[in-house]
């Protein structure tokens, strides 16, 4: 009767301790996680400068599955599509007609990622700390919206697309079992992320 109740708290402590290991753990072989997020930084060397420039936020998406352990970290692999366009206006006088010049650039980023997740040193199962390499596509594309009056020749300008790769760093940080925010350096369709993660 004694072996049997050492055996069973044995066992009990030996479920605590696995237990306790499992949610030390916040990126494990299997985790499936969705970024949806803003960027901030970077150029793609429109040309142009000064207070006629607007750009809209760059919108990132990215996915990251675990697909085991790599040393003493995990790794995962998923991917990556980003948007952002750049605007430039100015106003133009042509004899006695003026207009407003409108020039657009269109950024579509589209990639895959490998990540490594090394979170034993921090030991807080709210963090997902990683890192990771992106090799992406850049489409880009350029649009003259400008009313030009008659006569007047449409502009035309270059884009720069291209392969690229990316070195990335990234935190994540759980409020619940599911939903986090996150934070990302590495120029994928910007310089810096930040956004919502999700466990899907």
């Amino acid at each position: 009767m004694l072996i049997s109740k050492s055996a069973g708290i044995t066992a009990l402590l030996s479920f605590l301790l696995w237990s306790s290991l499992s949610k030390a753990q916040s990126f494990t072989e299997g985790t499936n996680v969705l970024g949806v997020g803003l960027g901030v930084g970077g150029s793609y060397g429109v040309g142009f400068s000064g207070s006629g420039v607007s750009q809209s936020p760059a919108i990132a998406l990215h996915f990251d599955h675990g697909m085991g352990e790599l040393g003493p970290g995990v790794w995962g692999l998923g991917g990556f599509l980003g948007y952002k366009s750049y605007k430039y206006e100015f106003n133009n006088s042509f004899f006695s007609n003026s207009y407003t010049t409108s020039y657009k650039w269109t950024y579509v980023v589209v990639g895959a990622r490998g990540t490594w997740h090394y979170n034993d040193w921090h030991e807080n199962e709210k963090l997902d700390t990683y890192g990771g390499l992106m090799l992406a596509y850049r489409a880009a594309s350029f649009k003259d919206e400008t009313n030009y009056p008659a006569g007047t020749q449409v502009f035309s300008a270059g884009t720069y697309s291209g392969l690229s790769l990316t070195v990335l760093v990234g935190a994540r940080y759980y409020f619940t079992d599911k939903i986090g925010v996150y934070g990302e350096l590495g120029y994928g369709v910007s310089v810096a992320q930040l956004g919502l993660a999700v466990k899907l």
